[in-house]
């Protein structure tokens, strides 16, 4: 009789339920359709007992807040009864927050699941890797059963592959990864293939009309040189899971608060090392903006640069109309032929087309804002001396080999 197959899956909440990676994502069915049982993870486990994250976390925030650590323990208890029921999985797949810290649960997370095969998920342009901080999470990706995929999809490509091993269990699956890792023993390493110390503490800003291929740009720096990367569109999506009326009006083709903006843009610098290196994507898109983040980046020491990529209206308008985007990958594509519900080459996600681009009078309120305060913004970076312009009507590998040109002189 075949051994049953468990599956420990366990990933951030967020701060959304709806967004969390037990309510979204690609795994679920396909490991079932396997023969492969889910063991959720501790959020779950709260639903299921009528203590949902949004009522355990502030309950238990109140107890340590008021001091009441007996209390606190007893209710902690709900999370290790979790710990106790998922002791028999076969494998875990971890998706981590690339900013997450790696408290004391964490580490007694680890302990817990030691000698468990662990699939590591630390996002396509690996955010895990780049941005998260916590030892734990290192911890985790050096364990000697896990190994790192960046999406998804290549979790699913491994199992389908191996499943015959895995439905062997835990064993057969800890000496697979072991064979694994002695065949190729860097194979949870991601280089930045064009890595330069001449990139150490740059911070570049990339504007430009709508559909120019900022972000395109920015994380071709992340991935390709290991830039950190700031995109405010991200960013706003993310918190707009948060703030539902800041999503309701970017729909719209709105440009968010300055005070959001400067706040973010701000704990994104405040987290670097002075050597690392940043690619800002399409912000700041006011003047009043700009001023602040230039007061902020003269007070760490850190001097801009400014590259515009330059597209006409006309252009600008034929992309937006034709965008479609991966939301877990942060790409956008332009080409007729992506639009209509086809999956992300990268990662296999539905393409959608966001709200604002398919509205006709939002698309007119994206131009006529880029013309009143983008365009200021450029220009008050142009009597500051430091913009350079780059032609968008190429190829983005030619963009990107400009780029690097103008970054290495």
């Amino acid at each position: 009789m075949r051994s049953q197959v468990l599956c420990y899956r366990s990933g951030p909440i967020e701060r959304d339920p709806a967004a969390s990676f037990h309510a979204k994502n690609s795994l679920d069915d396909v490991l079932r359709d396997l023969g492969i049982n889910i063991i959720g993870d501790t959020f779950e486990y709260l639903k299921l007992r009528k203590c949902p994250q949004d009522v355990y976390g502030p309950k238990m925030k109140k107890l340590r807040n008021i001091g009441l650590v007996c209390e606190f323990n007893k209710s902690e208890m709900l999370v290790t009864r979790n710990f106790r029921d998922t002791r028999s999985t076969t494998f875990i797949v971890a998706k981590p927050l690339p900013e997450g810290t790696g408290g004391t649960t964490s580490e007694i997370v680890q302990a817990w699941f030691k000698g468990v095969p662990k699939l590591v998920i630390i996002g396509p342009h690996c955010e895990v890797l780049l941005d998260n901080s916590s030892t734990f999470v290192f911890r985790m990706i050096t364990d000697r059963y896990a190994l790192v995929f960046n999406t998804e999809k290549d979790v699913l490509d491994f199992v389908r592959k191996h499943i015959k091993i895995f439905r062997q269990g835990k064993d057969a699956l800890r000496k697979l990864i072991l064979q694994i890792k002695r065949e190729n023993p860097h194979i949870n390493d991601r280089p930045k293939p064009l890595y330069s110390d001449e990139f150490a503490g740059e911070t570049v800003i990339i504007l430009g009309r709508p559909g120019a291929g900022k972000g395109t740009q920015a994380r071709l720096l992340q991935d390709l040189a290991g830039f950190k990367y700031f995109g405010s569109g991200h960013e706003l999506r993310r918190l707009s899971n948060k703030v539902p009326l800041l999503g309701e009006s970017l729909s719209k083709g709105n440009l968010a608060p300055d005070i959001i903006i400067n706040y973010l843009l701000a704990q994104s610098l405040l987290r670097l090392e002075s050597f690392e290196p940043i690619a800002i994507d399409g912000s700041p898109k006011k003047p009043a903006e700009a001023i602040n983040l230039l007061g902020f980046l003269d007070f760490l020491k850190r001097k801009p640069i400014v590259i515009v990529i330059d597209i006409d209206e006309e252009l600008s308008r034929q992309r937006i109309v034709q965008r479609c985007n991966c939301d877990h990958c942060e790409i956008s594509f332009c080409g007729t032929e992506l639009i209509g519900g086809n999956s992300c080459p990268h990662c296999g996600s539905v393409l959608t087309v966001r709200p604002e681009n398919a509205d006709p009078a939002a698309i007119d309120k994206i131009m006529e804002w880029y013309k009143i305060n983008v365009k200021e913004t450029i220009d008050l970076f142009e009597a500051n001396g430091l913009v350079i312009h780059v032609d968008g009507n190429r190829s983005k590998d030619e963009i990107f080999r400009n780029i690097l040109e103008i970054l290495k002189k």
